[in-house]
């Protein structure tokens, strides 16, 4: 009897090892949010989920964290419907299959308010901004940002003459991206909203729009106009090589004729002659290096230009009235 007690506990025990829920489910969602859902297990067996119909997780990975004897999984979705559907959830634990009912979470749409980015997420933070001239009318001014449970790739800001996203990122429930704007030389603030899904309101917020002497947006080797230090260094650079031509001269010290080398070969640099490239009629502009940049301009005619930098198959490259862009190397032709 003691035995038959002892398997059937082990049997009990080894069904609840394995079994699996949901652990957190919304109860309802804004159109184009980012939102997890949650399951839980005590198994310590692999465990993977296949979500039936179209809705699928923003990442193919779960959030996995350990509590205990407990294993939560965390999946990030979004939806633009009305309603959010999965079908059915199939969870294999150590190849042996569980089913899970579908959820229907009902969709909110966002209120309308002033400035509205179209971000819609928590704790957005505006990391750094860095401004640049892009041409004679306009500046371009780089922002990072990061939010938790945000759709940062949908923002759109109205005033924006032209923009763009880079660098875009997901880690579990942050998210953080390089977002790129052209806005008229004379606007000397960005302002705009995002929706905080922890609020469940709008949260204001805002940038100066500074142009400072020297060359910004380094970080992201956006604009390659020479700085106003140029031609400071140039001559700096100069005066150093002379002097230490004089200093080896008088002391026959060979260290100083190692910095005069040194101070002449880091002079050439500045006045060495930048490559050229052959851009071809019709070719796209794009204000960034990504393959989903905004394009600024298309080329009326093909034309010769100085090659200004290089990041993988976009070359940088200065347009009329001084508007510097970057085009693919499939753009660029032979002569």
């Amino acid at each position: 009897m003691k035995l038959i007690i002892a398997f059937l506990l082990t049997f009990t025990l080894g069904l609840f090892a394995e079994d699996i829920e949901y652990s957190y489910v919304p109860k309802k969602v804004y159109q184009k949010q980012v939102f997890p859902i949650s399951f839980v297990t005590t198994s310590p067996k692999v465990i993977s989920f296949d979500f039936k119909g179209d809705k699928q997780p923003v990442l193919d990975e779960a959030v996995v964290i350990k509590n205990g004897s407990k294993t939560f999984y965390t999946y990030y979705f979004k939806t633009t419907d009305k309603v959010f559907s999965i079908p059915e959830v199939t969870v294999n634990i150590d190849n042996n299959e569980k089913r899970l009912h579908g959820v229907k979470i009902p969709v909110q749409r966002i209120p309308k308010h002033k400035d509205f980015s179209g971000i819609i997420g928590s704790d957005l933070k505006i990391k750094n901004h860095q401004v640049s001239v892009y041409d004679g009318k306009t500046n371009l001014v780089a922002i990072s940002l990061e939010a938790h449970d945000a759709n940062l790739e949908d923002i759109y800001i109205p005033s924006a003459l032209k923009d763009g996203i880079d660098n875009a990122k997901r880690t579990g429930s942050k998210m953080e991206i390089h977002y790129y704007i052209v806005l008229p030389t004379e606007q000397t603030e960005l302002s705009f909203s995002y929706f905080d899904t922890i609020k469940e309101n709008f949260v204001e917020k805002s940038i100066p729009i500074e142009l400072h002497d020297g060359s910004v947006a380094a970080q992201t080797d956006l604009n390659p106009k020479d700085d106003s230090f140029e031609a400071l260094k140039k001559y700096t650079l100069l005066i150093l090589a002379i002097l230490f031509v004089l200093l080896f001269l008088w002391k026959r010290d060979f260290f100083y004729l190692v910095m005069a080398v040194i101070a002449a070969a880091v002079l050439l640099t500045f006045y060495t002659a930048l490559a050229t490239v052959c851009i071809k009629e019709g070719s796209p502009i794009y204000i960034i290096p990504t393959s989903n940049s905004t394009t600024s301009i298309h080329v009326d005619q093909k034309f010769k230009t100085t090659k200004l930098a290089q990041r993988n198959e976009f070359v940088k490259i200065e347009y009329k009235n001084g508007t510097v862009g970057w085009i693919k190397h499939e753009d660029l032709c032979q002569d």
